[in-house]
């Protein structure tokens, strides 16, 4: 009757010990799906994951669990699938389970989602009886079956809204019952215990989404008076190198995490955890290590996200071409304007020189007298201007340059036909300014310029101060590259 009654608190009290029913990770932030299957669906292609946690190294008995963990996605990721398995050992208690996880995503709005999640699977559990030490070893209640397994399903729903995340969860929610054996009145079972988690999160991001600070808080609980369990901690993920991180469990342990991304398809993860309960000073160090193996980026998202930026950088720049031709268009006119303006006065100071000029000499055959011819002839005349272009060195003006090379142009004029621009020379000539021409191939402009630099700064200069002070017009700096 007493090894009887050892056996039965055994299998009995497994079930006030619910809250080490769920294996517990330190790095489950990585693969939120094993337990909210509401979270199933990977955005950069499919994953896998695999871990390792040591609990209380150096405790005999002490827990030990493994597990592996592949999501991907279906349908533009509208809809979300995977697969969890677990092995977990704890003294003679071994648990195993699989599930395989769906979720549907609906878009509310652009940056908004709704998620459900479904995962379906099987626990098996099993008593390790070799390891059990009892006077009796052939106690009928150590020879029957000392494993059994049950179907078991998982449920949950996750908000989406931009940065921000909520979701909850009910894993074991039919909570079953595993039984051992039926040789019994009573038969040995081993309860499942439905639990209840709930997670918030918040992503920060920088530089385009390429560090991410989370802050988040996770809350866990079983219900049978066991007091429910809070997570607090933030990560920050830099995308291109790795992690760190820092969580508070309650009542349980403080846990560092970090981890390097060795590729951009895997990465490596380390967790230690510092135990902060009664026993603390008595338990062992507690580790796990996980890797993630992604098995492809999303190339689609990436080409897209490749093609909008190149459609906005050719934008910019036929808008930045179509901005430069119109300003040169504007200048082109404005010069022919001015020129035809000027051509027109020309011809009127001709007109009226030449009426002066017969009045002149009617007035000089009646034998009269005047001064008017000077004043007025000089009113037609144009005068050169002495030295224009002294203090510039010989190889930077326009007879000794060569047409269209490169370099940087200070230039008095630009036309769409030769005539105008030739007109411009012919006025600069009667300002003591000698000036060349050359066609822009690219946009088939003429191009009327006076001075040749090497650099853009030398060029500036001379445009900035109107040939030292003797040009009156415009100048401005042609690039040839």
């Amino acid at each position: 009757m007493k090894t009887k009654l050892i056996a039965a608190l055994i299998f009995g009290g497994m079930a006030s010990a619910s809250a080490q029913q769920l294996p517990l990770y330190s790095l489950g932030f990585f693969a939120p799906q094993i337990t909210n299957p509401a979270r199933s669906g990977a955005k950069d292609g499919a994953v896998l994951t695999t871990a390792h946690r040591q609990q209380w190294m150096g405790v005999e008995g002490a827990p030990e669990t493994s597990m592996l963990a592949f999501n991907s996605a279906l349908n533009k990721e509208k809809v979300g699938f995977g697969l969890y398995a677990y092995n977990d050992v704890t003294d003679i208690v071994h648990r195993s389970a699989v599930y395989g996880n769906y979720a549907y995503h609906v878009q509310l709005a652009d940056n908004t989602s709704l998620s459900f999640g479904l995962g379906l699977g099987y626990v098996s559990n099993s008593l390790d009886m070799a390891s059990i030490r009892v006077k009796n070893a052939d106690d009928p209640y150590l020879i029957p079956a000392n494993s059994g397994g049950s179907l078991d399903l998982n449920a949950g729903i996750h908000l989406q809204a931009s940065g921000f995340g909520l979701g909850f969860s009910a894993p074991q929610l039919l909570a079953p019952a595993i039984s051992y054996s039926k040789n019994y009145d009573e038969p040995i079972q081993y309860q499942l215990v439905r639990h209840y988690t709930a997670q918030a999160q918040y992503d920060v991001e920088w530089q385009k989404g390429k560090m991410v600070l989370t802050p988040l808080v996770a809350v866990r609980a079983v219900g049978l008076g066991i007091p429910a369990q809070v997570d607090a901690g933030a990560l920050f993920n830099m995308k291109e190198f790795g992690y760190v991180g820092a969580m508070y469990r309650s009542n349980f342990a403080v846990t560092a995490q970090a981890g390097v991304h060795l590729t951009p398809l895997i990465s490596v993860g380390y967790g230690y955890d510092f135990s902060t309960n009664t026993y603390a000073t008595t338990l062992g160090t507690t580790h796990e290590f996980m890797l993630t193996y992604r098995l492809g980026n999303n190339k689609a998202g990436e080409r897209l996200e490749a093609e909008v930026k190149r459609l906005k950088d050719a934008q910019r720049k036929q808008m930045d071409q179509q901005e430069n031709f119109i300003n040169e268009k504007f200048e082109e006119f404005r010069d022919e304007i001015r020129t035809t303006q000027k051509a027109e006065l020309e011809k009127q100071k001709t007109s009226i020189a030449a009426d002066v000029a017969k009045q002149t000499a009617a007035i000089a055959a009646k034998g009269g007298s005047t001064n008017v011819s000077s004043s007025s002839s000089s009113a037609g005349s144009s005068t050169p201007a002495s030295g224009a272009m002294e203090g510039f060195k010989a190889e930077n003006l326009a007879a000794n340059v060569a047409p269209g090379s490169p370099g940087f142009y200070v230039t008095a004029g630009v036309f769409s036909t030769k005539e105008n621009a030739t007109k411009l020379q012919g006025g600069l000539k009667n300002k003591g300014i000698p000036s060349e021409l050359f066609q822009d191939k690219g946009n088939s402009m003429y191009y009327v310029y006076i001075l040749k630099f090497k650099s853009y700064e030398e060029a500036e200069a001379v445009k900035s101060n109107r040939l030292n002070g003797r040009f009156d017009g415009k100048l401005w700096v042609k690039i040839i590259e």
